[in-house]
């Protein structure tokens, strides 16, 4: 186990006693320096230029969704400061997925 490892695991049990403890969750929920936060910052500009105005946001949600869902959670707030930056792997994944296929044609209410 290197040390980013046992500073994650460090982390990860601080949250969990905390929680326990308090019943609230030590760590900012805004906070801008999470790994989904950065992976939302890197491509809402490309999601906007391809999927217009509204649409865009809706893909973001879905995509947040399921990196959080895939980890076992239902909200950002619950994922364990470990697994932060595996649900942004699976978020970006998903996103250049989503931004590579050009076949994908947006709907429009008439």
């Amino acid at each position: 186990m290197n040390d980013e490892e046992k500073g994650l695991l460090i982390a990860d049990i601080k949250a969990q006693v905390i929680k326990e403890l308090t019943g609230k969750d030590f760590r900012v929920a805004q906070d801008n320096t999470k790994a989904l936060n950065v992976v939302y910052q890197k491509y809402r500009k490309a999601l906007y230029d391809k999927y217009g105005v509204g649409t865009w946001a809706v893909a973001w949600d879905c995509v947040r969704k399921l990196a959080v869902f895939k980890l076992g959670k239902r909200y950002v707030r619950d994922l364990l400061p470990s697994e932060e930056d595996r649900a942004a792997e699976f978020a970006e994944a998903l996103l250049n997925q989503l931004l590579e296929d050009e076949n994908i044609e947006s709907e429009t209410a008439i």
